[in-house]
């Protein structure tokens, strides 16, 4: 199994976070994946703006172990959303590729969390929490 030279992490992730369908704004959104192979963690987090928008740039790495040894990549995901003192769990997914759009593949990950829903899972995305695929 030949690995790509840049392996891709955590795709890059525009988003829109409502509240009962409307925009939020201030609300705290953090990103966090942990990278089994690597044992490589990172958190980033950022705030939306008046119209309820966030984004996260690509997340990626590189490990000459991991391109030649075989092995199965697992690359935790999640997205936490923070607001007016309650935390909401927006994404999860145990990612198993180092593809860029590799979460759902082919997909951009273009989200609409809204806060008033409860986290759930999705089947068709392989996901749990309140975001959804746009």
């Amino acid at each position: 199994m030949a690995f790509p030279k840049t392996l891709y992490l955590f795709s890059e992730v525009h988003g829109t976070v409502l509240l009962n369908g409307q925009p939020a704004q201030g609300v705290e959104v953090e990103q966090d994946y942990h990278w089994h192979w690597g044992e490589q963690k990172r958190t980033t987090t950022v705030t939306t703006d008046a119209q309820g928008r966030f984004h996260f740039a690509e997340v990626t790495g590189t490990s000459w172990t991991a391109r030649l040894l075989p092995h199965e990549p697992v690359i935790v995901q999640r997205i936490t959303l923070r607001y007016q003192g309650k935390e909401h769990k927006g994404w999860f997914m145990a990612k198993h590729n180092y593809d860029r759009l590799g979460e759902v593949p082919g997909r951009p990950l273009t989200l609409v969390c809204d806060l008033a829903d409860e986290a759930v899972a999705h089947p068709d995305t392989e996901t749990f929490g309140i975001c959804v695929l746009r």
